[in-house]
């Protein structure tokens, strides 16, 4: 029996879903921008023209290759990366990076070798691998030539009760003295100082110290040409933490205030008897009185901080003979105040006054720096100071742009070299010894490993941060140098090839 078909009839015939065209990037598109939820599943469904049932089908499949790539990874873990030839010269420098690079004490390089390597060693041996480096050590350390440090900075940190004298350099961090002594006294430092130029060549243009006698007399027998500077640091902190303790002190004197109002304003037991209520006026008063000189006092110190802070040591201001007559004048005043809090006062008046001269040398070097520029570009030196004080200006405020159009066309095609002089100067002045300070707290977490440090083991110390490479840094210069390298300009082995060993290398 033959069908026929009537083609005259009109046909619906469906075409393929919008789904279905997609391309395989334009579904992977579509599932990281579901992930992503920056574009929310319904206008998705809109733009591409398909249910947000098929678009939360494609953010599914994604999370699940997503998650079964992290589980194939977690089992990879017992797969082995490479193997490692150990020998006993190899042993010996695991033993010398947990020690430094680590700073384990023995104790941990014990345990790390039972627990790891299934090995066993004893702290004998540990000790006995440390010194066995020592000759090598002292020979690199005392063959180095200072010549080439140009400000130092010297410091003295305490260990069980034992000073070790600290000297590093203000450029590179190279610490050329590290010794411990029994005393830290003006032998100890002078000696010291007198072996490192007479044997390494180490004459700085000057050093920058805290108010120790011990370290400036020492300096002073030892290199009586070379001039000592003072650390703004050691001269900003007590002021700062006399302030505080006066704002302190005056707050503590207004609750007095406040709590003698309050029990006369809202008497109870016994001061609510209105005659009785004569002695706690008069102890208002005498509250009233003392909080306000606390609080004149607290004010008017604040302000000489502040010109100590932001005039007289800062890095831009006035002339070294303005700010010398400015220091005078708040040493005046503080002699004025030394009464009203004695004990907190006079140290930082006396302080002051004894360093005026070192505080300050900072700003003198810079003059003759000024001085050398207005010679090379052929400007007056009044010039260089505008450019100078151009500097302490805000970049934001528009007077700072007034000045800076008025010195360009003033200057001219030499603007840019003058400026670039000046930032140099600015960048390069020293004004506290912070670097050494810095040095001593990286050698307190060597320090706290042991009850005593000797100079045998500060020779290794030493050694070991002089030519470690620095993995990071404030200054992009320093990152990937060690501080052998930042101060002499040339390359050098990595610290555990210097002392005979190879380094491990993983076959390509």
């Amino acid at each position: 029996m033959s069908i026929s078909i009537n083609t005259s009839l009109p046909q619906k015939l469906k075409g393929p879903y919008p789904a279905h065209l997609l391309k395989p990037s334009t579904r992977l598109k579509i599932a990281l921008q579901a992930i992503g939820g920056n574009v929310s599943i319904s206008d998705l469904a809109a733009r591409h023209n398909v249910s947000r049932k098929f678009i939360y089908k494609q953010r599914n499949q994604a999370l699940s290759g997503i998650a079964k790539i992290f589980e194939e990874q977690s089992f990879s873990d017992e797969k082995v990366l490479f193997y490692i030839p150990v020998t006993k010269k190899w042993l010996i420098q695991v033993v010398l990076a947990l020690l430094f690079i680590c700073r384990s004490s023995y104790g941990g390089v014990v345990e790390l070798f039972r627990d790891i390597f299934d090995y066993k060693i004893c702290k004998a041996t540990v000790h006995n691998i440390l010194y066995s480096q020592l000759k090598k050590v002292k020979k690199i350390n005392e063959e180095q030539d200072l010549s080439e440090v140009k400000e130092g900075l010297h410091d003295e940190i305490y260990q069980a009760g034992k000073p070790v004298h600290v000297g590093c350099c203000a450029r590179s961090t190279f610490c050329y003295l590290l010794k411990s002594e029994d005393a830290c006294d003006v032998t100890s430092w002078g000696v010291h100082l007198l072996n490192l130029k007479e044997r390494q060549k180490l004459a700085p243009d000057f050093t920058v110290l805290d108010g120790g006698a011990a370290a400036r007399a020492g300096q002073r027998e030892a290199w009586p040409e070379i001039p000592a500077h003072g650390d703004v640091f050691h001269a900003l902190k007590p002021f700062s933490e006399l302030v505080t303790y006066l704002k302190n002190r005056a707050d503590d004197a207004l609750k007095v205030l406040e709590s003698y109002k309050n029990k006369i304003n809202f008497p109870r037991g016994k001061w609510k008897d209105e005659k009785r209520r004569l002695p706690l006026y008069i102890k208002c008063l005498a509250a009233e009185e003392t909080w306000k000189k606390a609080d004149t006092l607290a004010d008017e110190i604040q302000i000489l901080s502040s010109w100590v802070k932001n005039d007289i040591l800062s890095l831009v201001g006035p002339s070294s003979d303005i700010r010398k007559e400015l220091l005078v004048f708040i040493v005046e005043e503080l002699s004025l105040r030394e009464a009203l809090c004695s004990h907190k006062i006079k140290p930082v008046r006396t302080y002051l006054e004894n360093h005026c001269d070192n505080l300050l040398a900072f700003m003198s070097n810079m003059e003759i720096h000024f001085y050398k520029i207005a010679q090379e570009f052929e400007i007056s030196l009044s010039t260089v100071w505008e450019m100078y004080q151009l500097k302490g200006l805000p970049i934001s405020g528009q007077k700072r742009w007034e000045r800076h159009v008025i010195l360009q066309h003033k200057l001219g095609h030499q603007f840019y070299g003058v400026e670039s002089i000046v930032d140099e100067v600015l960048k390069r002045a020293t004004r506290a010894n912070s670097l050494v300070e810095n040095l001593n707290s990286r050698l307190r977490t060597y320090f706290t490993l042991r009850r005593e440090v000797g100079n045998n083991y500060l020779d290794f110390l030493q050694f070991f941060l002089n030519h470690r490479r620095f993995m990071r840094s404030t200054y992009a210069e320093r990152v990937g140098k060690s501080p052998l390298e930042l101060l002499t300009k040339q390359t050098h082995k990595h610290w555990l090839e210097m002392l005979g060993f190879d380094l491990f290398k993983k076959a390509a």
